[in-house]
């Protein structure tokens, strides 16, 4: 594997979308070393269909105008 092979999220609400709502675990949590974000590690394979539904879900309410 390589780095391509993970997603790396800095948002909590995207975080909490995956955890809680579809089930996908983390690999781990950090912190990034240049900005001091916390981030959470997840295997991209698992969460491709999960980050297009949350980003549908976004536009549908409004929250983004990216098509």
């Amino acid at each position: 594997m390589n780095i391509k092979d993970y997603f790396f999220c800095y948002s909590t609400n995207l975080m909490e979308f995956l955890r809680y709502e579809k089930g996908i675990n983390f690999i781990c949590v950090g912190t990034h070393k240049g900005t001091g974000k916390d981030f959470w590690l997840f295997e991209r394979a698992e969460v491709i269909e999960a980050l297009n539904e949350y980003r549908e879900r976004g536009k549908e309410l409004g929250l983004t105008d990216k098509e």
